[in-house]
């Protein structure tokens, strides 16, 4: 017992914080299990729930169910929806939690840009241990890259005929989305691609921003949070080039 309290606490964080990294590593090496969303129809969703589509389409506003808008039409992502669709149907419109409060959902809006703002509270000690740790995890992550490039930025290609497959829609809508709003794609000679992973983040985000610019809080509560993650990427890899370019 004497022996556990004589240990000094810096040492317990940084071999908790070490054994976390290595964790995170050994997953990194493990081939990634992706999961593709299944699209469906708003009809096909009323079929399926038993719920009428003005009373789903009703749920997209007050609730915020997830889905996407691909032009004039709706799709959603049965794995995304479901909770939203239990919770309707044993509530209803009731909302004990005041989730959906108005007022609240505003105070949470004002709250997180406040809180972003804010200077973290982190004392000096665990900022010390954990670049010292992060810096060893870089160097992991670089090694790990150059050996398999192609595993660590693997994403799923899709033409574009097989793009308007998955989104329940047609080629040409696809084409429109890409030359007339500027969905993620690639070209290759005269051939249009698609990386599924990036036109899911986009359609998220646009459907998110179409409804926050109309006023719809729930959805603004979204779209600041996609802004944030947003920025947050944006910062880190900066700091990543930053590095590499001090060490190079």
């Amino acid at each position: 017992m004497d022996k556990e309290r004589s240990i000094p606490f810096e040492y317990l964080f940084k071999t908790l914080f070490h054994n976390e990294i290595s964790q995170m590593m050994n997953d990194l090496h493990k081939p990634p299990q992706l999961t593709q969303k299944n699209y469906l129809t708003i009809t096909e969703v009323s079929t399926m729930s038993g719920i009428g589509t003005y009373t789903l389409r009703q749920l997209t506003f007050a609730r915020a169910m997830p889905h996407r808008k691909v032009k004039s039409r709706i799709i959603f992502d049965k794995i995304e929806i479901m909770d939203t669709i239990d919770n309707f149907k044993n509530r209803g419109w009731h909302d004990p939690d005041k989730d959906w409060d108005v007022s609240r959902v505003q105070s949470q809006i004002e709250s997180f840009h406040k809180q972003k703002e804010e200077p973290p509270l982190i004392e000096d000690i665990f900022r010390s241990l954990i670049k010292e740790e992060l810096a060893t995890f870089s160097e992991d992550i670089l090694n790990y890259t150059k050996k398999d490039r192609e595993s660590y930025y693997g994403r799923t290609v899709l033409t574009i005929k097989e793009a308007s497959k998955h989104f329940r829609t047609s080629p040409a809508t696809i084409y429109s989305l890409i030359k007339d709003e500027g969905m993620p794609h690639f070209k290759i000679q005269s051939r249009f691609y698609i990386v599924l992973e990036e036109a899911e983040a986009y359609l998220w985000r646009e459907t998110a921003k179409s409804y926050a610019l109309q006023g719809n809080i729930y959805w603004q509560r979204i779209l600041q949070r996609l802004d944030w993650e947003e920025s947050e990427r944006k910062s880190a890899y900066e700091r990543a080039l930053k590095r590499l370019e001090d060490k190079y």
